[in-house]
């Protein structure tokens, strides 16, 4: 396994380019990031080269619902531009959001709405389309269900079951699932049996606690027994950090944090 953290959220006292010097410092083997349009992508470029560390993952969704089938090319011609900033970074995977979100996170409604149905079955369209660009570019293109509870009212993938069954009938190794432990322990828990029976399915894993949706040991999650559970089920892909320091000094708890994971320790 890997680890990656999320610099939209951690070392947010530093400047963001310089958020990857300090996740160096942490060991963490990788950042993520939501929307590239707003970074400064050459920057983030060259401090990779200067540490060694990789991107794990950002938005690869930049225009429209992949859930409208009115905005279907609108959306892949967004995640077209989103590749070629992937392989400028030289990341492996770009996760897709199945609505427009607002700067908040929240979900811009539909207007008129669209039946759960025909939502699944668009996006299955656009995951179908995007099969022949994951095998040319070498990218991995994830869904992640997000909660519907706390932070993403309206938002139309909130339970993992739809996702992995999207991912078992397209049945190509690019289309994954997002799996965050911290949205799906909202929504429906069951984590550890999750992943003993979805492990193929998942591509990428995000850990945050809950409540509140910050670092592993704030909450009630137990992730000495979910980093465990993915080992023992043969997960050999990033683990990514994907939430607030609970302290002002995010690189004091965070490296404290990783250490504890690593080791199998009690958290």
């Amino acid at each position: 396994m890997k680890f990656s953290c999320c610099i939209e959220l951690l070392f947010t006292e530093y400047p963001f380019v310089e958020r990857i010097y300090h996740a160096k410092e942490c060991g963490f083997d990788a950042i993520e990031f939501w929307n590239w349009t707003d970074k400064d992508c050459a920057k983030i470029s060259r401090a990779l080269e200067d540490t060694g560390m990789e991107v794990g993952i950002f938005q690869g969704n930049i225009h429209g619902r992949m859930v409208d089938a009115r905005d279907q090319q609108l959306y892949l011609q967004g995640v077209q531009e989103s590749v070629k900033t992937a392989k400028q970074l030289g990341c492996k995977n770009l996760f897709l959001m199945s609505d427009i979100m607002r700067e908040d996170r929240s979900v811009l409604e539909m207007d008129p709405p669209i039946t759960d149905e025909e939502k699944l079955e668009q996006t299955k369209r656009v995951l179908t389309e995007l099969k022949e660009v994951s095998d040319r570019e070498n990218i991995n293109f994830l869904i992640e269900p997000l909660n519907i509870k706390v932070d993403h009212p309206g938002y139309s993938l909130c339970h993992s079951k739809p996702a992995f069954d999207l991912v078992r009938e397209i049945g190509h190794p690019g289309i994954r699932v997002l799996y965050d432990a911290y949205h799906m322990q909202i929504m429906e828990g069951n984590i550890i049996q999750t992943i003993r029976d979805h492990v193929q399915e998942i591509g990428y894993f995000h850990v945050a606690d809950v409540p509140g949706r910050m670092e592993p040991g704030t909450g009630e999650m137990n992730f000495k027994n979910i980093i465990r559970a993915l080992g023992e089920a043969g997960y050999d892909k990033i683990v990514g950090f994907e939430f607030s320091s609970s302290q002002k000094d995010s690189k004091k708890i965070l490296q404290t944090v990783l250490d504890q994971i690593k080791r199998g320790d009690d958290i």
